[in-house]
């Protein structure tokens, strides 16, 4: 078996880039540009990176990334966590002790503080999709919940530009397709073709429409 060799292979729009462990560099080219969502001759550019040999298969770790000047975005607050983050924030007068690079898994924070904040945040977040599960669950028990999306707890209606904050996507009795409920609102998105049986369900009188 070739032994894998570590390839930096980039994409041409906004220079995001993957190391890809490969035996020459046509396949990690090509697997590569699979993970960046391009095509084979779309990639800007693959080049050789001996440095993560010692890494195949992969990943290569967030901290030696970043250690040979790569950078990622906070998973929390979207600061831009590389090696000179301490730095540059002294430069800006900011306060900067408390910054550290730390990993959880494929997620890079810029310090404990935003570990804990995005742990929080997604307890909060999971605890707001189980009510709105709740709620609709008692209001109408007859019908299939297939997933919720929540934005932010807790929960709240449309926002201000009537952007939905939180929703959930079921099927009611005779429906074929989903439908979905917005929290705060009083109306439902269905498919043209489930409202014969949204009218059934719901036990309202389907609108007629006057001849020509």
């Amino acid at each position: 078996m070739k032994r894998l060799l570590a390839y930096e292979v980039r994409e041409p729009g906004e220079g995001h880039c993957v190391i890809a462990f490969a035996s020459n560099s046509a396949t990690a080219r090509r697997e590569g540009g699979n993970e960046l969502n391009c095509s084979f001759n779309e990639v800007e550019s693959c080049n050789r990176r001996p440095q993560f040999d010692q890494y195949a298969p992969g990943p290569v770790p967030k901290t030696v990334l970043i250690e040979h000047g790569w950078w990622f975005e906070c998973h929390h607050c979207s600061r831009r966590v590389n090696e000179t983050m301490l730095q540059e924030a002294e430069d800006e007068g900011e306060e900067h002790e408390h910054l550290q690079v730390v990993t959880d898994g494929d997620a890079v924070y810029c310090s404990q503080s935003c570990v804990m904040g995005e742990f929080v945040e997604r307890r909060t977040r999971k605890a707001a999709e189980v009510a709105l599960i709740e709620f609709f669950s008692a209001t109408y028990p007859d019908c299939l919940i297939e997933s919720v999306w929540v934005s932010r707890a807790p929960l709240q209606g449309p926002d201000r530009l009537g952007h939905a904050q939180a929703l959930l996507y079921f099927k009611f009795p005779g429906a074929q397709h989903s439908a979905t409920f917005t929290f705060g609102e009083d109306r439902m998105r269905v498919t043209v073709v489930d409202l014969p049986a949204y009218y059934t369900w719901r036990g309202i009188q389907a609108p007629t429409t006057e001849a020509a």
